[in-house]
């Protein structure tokens, strides 16, 4: 009964171990993909906000 003790808390142990050793490399490959995901998405609203501001030769009609 003592061994499967044993054996139950050496294979929890590993699993755990396991787990622990994915996550972090995940985590880090999830955070640069959502980095290069979001970059090109505030480089264009930073560019409409940019044209935005722009002074234009027609008047804006969004204001009327």
């Amino acid at each position: 009964m003592s061994s499967l003790l044993v054996i139950l808390v050496i294979v929890s142990a590993a699993v755990l171990l396991a787990l622990g050793l994915a996550y972090v490399p995940m985590r880090l490959l999830v955070a640069t993909m959502a980095k290069h995901v979001a970059q090109p998405i505030r480089d264009f609203i930073q560019r409409q906000r940019e044209r935005r501001a722009m002074d234009r030769a027609t008047p804006d009609r969004r204001k009327t």
